[in-house]
């Protein structure tokens, strides 16, 4: 069965492919020379290993300064992404610049499986990638708790454990250099812990997400797929006596929702959806009042023979702004 987009390819052995990702990636990054390491950061860095960083905008040779510059960054981002974040809070704390190229760029992504309430996504890669698709692993931590929800439906929990704290994945490069270090020292990182300081990609310490684990947060907010999907896994869960559950998406069920899903949503920060939200009203406000606002009347017979020589357009003009039968055929007798 051909697939939506040709992304999606085989549902079948997508598992191990993540798997081979990732052992891949990890066995890259324990051969890498250049990492700036915990123990440096605090002040043990010998500046003869000549590491370089790009804090103040062009790469150069790293300082004392800059490490006191990088536990000062530390600090910061740990108190802005205190208390967990969420699919909301992700979208929210993203750089533009991903925003947009979630938006333009990865259209879909789809559930895969769920152990438990670790779910695996599949989203397309962009224009530039060496690879067709991507895998976002995303950690639902209330599961046991909407498992356990026996007030609620299935599908209610499912509504309420989207919106609840979590952690993610991604095996794409953007994630793997620019922000799973902020994902481990925010505490929401659900793949290879990072240790190594990103002191090139992102010395700020800013954005939580790339364009793939954009994209996935916007479909675990909105999608009705996502929230079925979850549904799912909390129903074989409350059927096992241990509370757990593995589900696997069907590649037909997968097509059949890319199919459908024809136009993205919106990835949208709550500031974006403040002001959308605001242009809707004044345009309802605009709709309102001009249905609200009564047509000018047409004049009569008796005031086109008053006006003489006006057209229909200087008639209605006239008419337009208030004006009587009488005051229209004062006008016109003036002007003759």
């Amino acid at each position: 069965m051909a697939t939506t987009g040709g992304w999606l390819g085989k549902l079948a052995g997508a598992a191990g492919e993540a798997k081979a990702r990732a052992t891949a990636e990890k066995k890259e990054r324990l051969a890498a020379p250049r990492i700036l390491r915990p123990g440096e950061v605090v002040g043990e860095y010998d500046a003869s290993r000549l590491l370089m960083t790009t804090l103040g905008g062009e790469i150069r040779p790293l300082t004392h300064d800059d490490l006191a510059a990088f536990r000062q960054n530390v600090r910061t981002a740990q108190k802005r992404l205190s208390g967990g974040i969420t699919a909301r809070k992700t979208l929210d704390l993203s750089w533009k610049d991903d925003r947009d190229r979630a938006q333009s760029q990865i259209r879909q992504a789809v559930p895969a499986s769920a152990s438990n309430g670790r779910v695996r996504f599949v989203t397309g890669a962009g224009p530039d990638s060496k690879v067709s698709r991507h895998h976002v692993t995303v950690e639902f931590m209330s599961f046991g708790a909407a498992v356990s929800a026996g007030t609620k439906t299935p599908l209610q929990a499912a509504n309420w454990l989207r919106k609840q704290p979590l952690k993610f994945d991604c095996d794409c490069e953007r994630h793997t250099y620019w922000f799973r270090y902020v994902s481990t020292i925010g505490g929401f990182n659900a793949g290879r812990a990072e240790t190594g300081f990103p002191k090139i990609r992102n010395p700020r310490l800013t954005g939580v997400g790339c364009k793939h684990v954009l994209r996935v947060m916007a479909e675990v907010e909105s999608a009705g797929t996502v929230v079925l999907f979850l549904s799912k896994a909390i129903t074989k869960a409350r059927e096992n006596d241990d509370g757990r559950a593995t589900v696997r998406q069907t590649q037909r069920d997968a097509e059949t929702q890319l199919a459908a899903n024809k136009r993205p949503r919106n990835i949208m920060t709550t500031e974006d959806r403040r002001k959308s939200a605001a242009a809707a009203r004044e345009r309802r406000g605009l709709v309102r009042a001009t249905a609200s606002t009564p047509k000018p009347k047409k004049p009569t017979a008796a005031t086109r023979r008053m006006a003489g020589g006006m057209n229909k357009a200087q008639l209605a003009l006239l008419a337009k702004m208030g004006l009587s039968e009488s005051q229209i055929a004062a006008i016109a007798a003036a002007g003759k």
